[in-house]
């Protein structure tokens, strides 16, 4: 069954994106595991993993899944406070959490742009006992960065025009006041 407050389409891209991380995470493990066996069984350790798992694997595991996180609304949240709050009062924090969140996705999506491009430009890599070619991987903080401003305008833009939206998106409220 289909969530009816979950966009199709961020929903296609963000499970890939999260399949994407957890298959990275599993690779990681596997090719670090092999390089430990080789280094103490047969003194040869597998060149570049290092270079790989810290410019390939760690970054795609750990920023493929933003997008994930912030359709489902899955970030860390303290709600101490803000479960007491009025339901006008619990509507402005999430317009004010949201627009921060746009903000600040927007922001690291277009600097990280910038670094990922004059990466690709210089044709960066990085030499260690291999050479690993590493600028194919910073376009993966501005993809990231990106989708995550995208679905955050997407919740906020809901908050404003979809009661129904705005009941999932803040909770529902203690007294069962209308949203």
């Amino acid at each position: 069954m289909t969530d009816p407050n979950r966009s199709p389409v961020f929903g296609r891209i963000a499970d890939l994106l999260l399949e994407i991380g957890g298959l990275l995470l599993l690779v990681m493990m596997l090719h670090v595991t092999l390089d430990v066996a080789m280094k103490y069984l047969a003194n040869h350790p597998v060149p570049g993993t290092l270079e790989i798992v810290s410019y390939y694997y760690m970054v795609g595991a750990v920023f493929l899944p933003i997008a994930f996180v912030e359709l489902t609304r899955g970030s860390v949240a303290v709600d101490l406070f803000y479960d007491r709050m009025p339901l006008g009062m619990q509507i402005g924090c999430m317009v004010v959490v949201l627009g921060i969140c746009v903000t600040v996705y927007a922001g690291l999506a277009w600097i990280t742009l910038g670094d990922a491009l004059r990466s690709f430009n210089k044709g960066e890599v990085v030499m260690g006992p291999v050479t690993v070619v590493v600028w194919p991987s910073r376009f993966v903080l501005p993809l990231s960065f990106g989708l995550g401003a995208l679905i955050c305008t997407w919740h906020l833009a809901r908050l404003f025009l979809n009661p129904a939206a705005r009941r999932d998106l803040i909770g529902h409220h203690s007294d069962g006041g209308e949203v």
